[in-house]
């Protein structure tokens, strides 16, 4: 149901696409649909919580190798395995403001942003780190829905990785700027 309901969201938008018009791509009744999610603002968190969730985690591991170690920020690769994982609802989210003007994920993306961010660069928030966190964010998630459907994942696994660790380097540069 939630492949369905990502695919006529893409296609339409979020505004576009209604329960009925689900259940009818499924060749089930709107009461089949509305068992299961009784809005699509239920189907649009079920399509993202994994990312969520999975996301949330990385920011939380201790020992993991997607921590910061000291400021040095994340293993950049790892957030772009997570990125490559997700791209389809990435995508879609990125191109429907609708979507993302939603509660449900005004309040999930509140949730995540300072965490990712300190997840990417390390240390503690504040203006230079914001600024490079949420810049690192967009041009990664960016230059992933930038990319033509048909390279190869290995590409640009190794391309989103090497603009990952060139704007790492950018915020080093820019908080040693800050500190002389």
């Amino acid at each position: 149901m939630l492949g369905a309901a990502l695919d006529l969201f893409s296609e339409h938008g979020f505004e576009g696409t209604s329960l009925q018009g689900i259940a009818d791509r499924l060749g089930v009744t709107k009461a089949a649909v509305y068992y299961h999610f009784h809005t699509k603002d239920e189907i649009l968190l079920a399509l993202v919580q994994p990312a969520i969730d999975e996301l949330l985690m990385l920011a939380g591991e201790k020992d993991s190798g997607l921590r910061p170690q000291r400021g040095r920020g994340m293993d950049v690769a790892g957030y772009v395995d997570y990125l490559l994982r997700h791209r389809r609802v990435a995508a879609y989210l990125t191109r429907d403001a609708t979507a993302m003007s939603r509660p449900v994920l005004v309040e999930k993306g509140a949730q995540l942003r300072g965490q990712v961010e300190a997840m990417l660069l390390g240390g503690d928030a504040d203006d230079l780190s914001t600024l490079w966190g949420s810049a690192t964010l967009q041009a990664l998630a960016g230059a992933l829905m930038a990319a033509p459907p048909d390279v190869s994942e290995t590409w640009l696994r190794e391309e989103l990785t090497d603009l990952g660790m060139h704007l790492l380097a950018g915020y080093r540069k820019a908080a040693r700027r800050r500190q002389t």
